[in-house]
């Protein structure tokens, strides 16, 4: 795995420099920078090379001091602090500059740093500010196991359906993809998303599901990601669901693991149901929503609930269940129960979560509820599940 760095020149504001010496020319020298690049290797540093170049040499000293400037890319996770004067003898017209970059095997975003160009002598600068862009080329996705997990068997119930995620690809016998945008029925969606789904960004790494939302143009969306469903495959009613799963993090970034009506006995949504086990908002890290939508329409009545976690959700894996009997859905995170709803909740309004479910799982982008990503939101984010069991 390798990263392609490439240093860019920005920001062209021309500095006068003082003069020392009787010797100085009449124009100093202009100090302009060329662009350099390297691969950046799996593990140690590498050498990113800048070259200063005067355009005419001095009988005299000239000097700029460089120093290192974090950007996307942070001192010691990405490359090593630098700071240094660099002098030009009498005669001299070109210098190099050298930032070790720390290396690494992991996919990331392309990242970026500054060198900032300041206290000029004898020459005049063509600009102050080198920016530094690493171009990631890597491949890897970073999977831990930490977290809880749950049991493989309970008392009295028998494991009738789990997907593990132990194979090479993802099981085509369970899982469904959605793709595209929604349109022209249902345009993002039905709650104005950001993204495209598509097959792509879903893969099995480590023993794990990994659905992966990247900041990319396809079709008319600026964002991909990836929607997966069991509907026709693999459905249910009652029983205990246990998803293991490490959810991603950043504003605008919506995760979910929800299920649909495989029929809708009722009608459309949402008179035939929907039941969200999972859902987090990117910028409330710490905070798990389980909600259930149901109704006459043509909007929803909800249920929706909260638990608040000491440290986010996106941190390690964790256990979002749920256990479904006639008439009541209890839900639960770590094994501790946050939501209990049973059928008189419900009112007068019909109560459709008798009937068979199927699964989606999907990180959804931007959208009425969690709002657009933002300049500090970091792509690509990973939804990773390590297993989903069905016991009856």
């Amino acid at each position: 795995m390798r990263r392609l760095f490439q240093a860019l020149t920005a920001v062209l504001i021309l500095f006068s420099c003082s003069k020392s010496g009787d010797n100085t020319p009449a124009t100093p020298p202009r100090l302009n920078f060329g662009t350099a690049g390297t691969p950046e290797g799996n593990s140690g540093t590498k050498a990113m090379e800048f070259t200063l170049t005067l355009s005419e040499a001095s009988k005299t000293q000239s000097s700029v001091k460089v120093t290192t400037q974090d950007g996307t890319a942070k001192v010691g996770d990405d490359f090593k602090a630098f700071t240094a004067t660099v002098t030009f003898n009498p005669g001299e017209t070109s210098k190099k500059v050298i930032v070790e970059i720390v290396s690494d095997e992991f996919k990331e975003a392309d990242e970026d740093f500054s060198l900032r160009l300041s206290e000029p002598v004898n020459c005049t600068l063509s600009g102050t500010i080198i920016i530094a862009t690493i171009i990631n080329d890597d491949t890897k996705i970073p999977v831990t196991d930490a977290g809880y997990r749950t049991p493989t068997t309970y008392p009295g119930m028998n494991l009738v359906w789990a997907d593990e995620f132990d194979g090479p690809t993802i099981s085509t016998a369970s899982w469904n993809f959605e793709t595209g945008d929604g349109c022209p029925n249902l345009c993002g969606w039905g709650n104005n998303e950001l993204e495209f789904y598509s097959q792509d960004n879903a893969l099995i790494q480590d023993g794990k599901l990994v659905i992966e939302a990247r900041r990319e143009n396809r079709g008319s969306r600026s964002f991909t990601s990836a929607r997966m469903t069991t509907k026709g495959k693999r459905f249910f009613k009652f029983g205990r669901v246990d998803i293991r799963a490490r959810s991603p993090f950043g504003r605008g970034v919506w995760p979910a693991l929800w299920m649909l009506p495989q029929e809708e006995k009722f009608g459309g949504w949402p008179r035939s149901g929907e039941i969200d086990i999972m859902e987090i908002l990117g910028q409330e890290p710490n905070k798990v929503y389980a909600t259930i939508h149901y109704g006459p329409g043509p909007g929803s009545i909800q249920i929706s609930r909260n638990r608040v976690n000491p440290t986010p959700f996106s941190d390690q894996f964790h256990v979002y269940s749920l256990i479904w009997e006639e008439d009541r859905m209890r839900f639960l995170v770590d094994d501790v129960v946050y939501s209990d709803i049973r059928r008189t909740d419900l009112g007068g309004n019909n109560y459709p979560f008798n009937e068979s479910f199927f699964f989606i799982f999907n990180i959804a982008v931007g959208g009425n509820w969690p709002g657009s990503p933002d300049a500090t939101t970091y792509f690509p984010q990973w939804m990773m599940v390590d297993y989903v069991r069905v016991f009856q």
